[in-house]
């Protein structure tokens, strides 16, 4: 019988310290000077040698671009630290990750704004950080009717909102948090069928007061809403 091989915990937690530490000098190199950003330097900045950094990252790109599922992976090991979280809400679960996110990016703020739109988020195909986005969503959801297909919009529709969050200019991201109040609030009333029509306007006028119905989903959303209205 074939058994898939299952990483140690610690050996798991040690890898990704690992990675971090190379991801987080790689980010440094490239902010400081794109001209420096080798994986020479790399290996000599952090004393890993070149033959295990390319064991761990096929390429100094997907160095960088590992920055991304990293806070996803920082912020499962953050939740397992919270005793009750379990018992959180599908929309607690949803506005808390999305603000945790914030702050996770908001450390690299500088790198997250220069290289974020073009590597990531106008990228070709499914980059590794949505679908860790869209596996932790799925997990969230639990057992509700649907959920690969709201994993998957929620998926892509997120990297709108850090796309959203880097252009926002408001007092301390006002309109960013207030949009993931009003969409996570939204969805989880969606999910239990209650005061969706509501809750659907209140975000749909959000979305055009702010800009931000120019996304698929949103205008999906908004025409639905617009349905149940009449």
């Amino acid at each position: 019988m074939h058994r898939t091989y299952q990483m140690p915990q610690n050996a798991m937690i040690k890898q990704l310290k690992k990675k971090q530490k190379i991801v987080l000098a790689a980010i440094e190199l490239y902010t400081d000077d794109r001209a420096n950003f080798t994986v020479a330097n790399l290996a000599r900045k952090t004393r890993v040698k070149k033959n295990e950094i390319y064991r761990l990252f096929n390429s100094k790109g997907s160095i960088l671009k590992y920055y991304y599922p990293l806070c996803v992976l920082r912020y499962r090991l953050d939740t397992e630290e919270i005793e009750d979280f379990a018992a959180w809400s599908f929309e607690e679960k949803l506005a808390n990750f999305a603000y945790a996110m914030f702050d996770m990016l908001q450390e690299e703020r500088e790198f997250v704004e220069e290289h974020f739109v073009e590597a990531v988020f106008h990228a070709p195909g499914t980059s590794k950080f949505q679908r860790e986005v869209e596996r932790l969503i799925r997990e969230f959801l639990g057992e509700a009717a649907g959920i690969e297909w709201l994993a998957a919009v929620l998926g892509r529709e997120y990297l709108r909102l850090i796309h959203f969050w880097l252009a926002d200019e408001s007092d301390d991201c006002e309109r960013s948090m207030a949009l993931v109040d009003k969409a996570s609030a939204f969805i989880g009333e969606a999910l239990r069928s209650r005061e969706l029509v509501c809750k659907g306007a209140d975000l749909a006028k959000y979305l055009m007061a702010n800009d931000a119905i120019n996304a698929p989903f949103a205008k999906v959303l908004l025409s639905q809403v617009l349905r149940w209205t009449r």
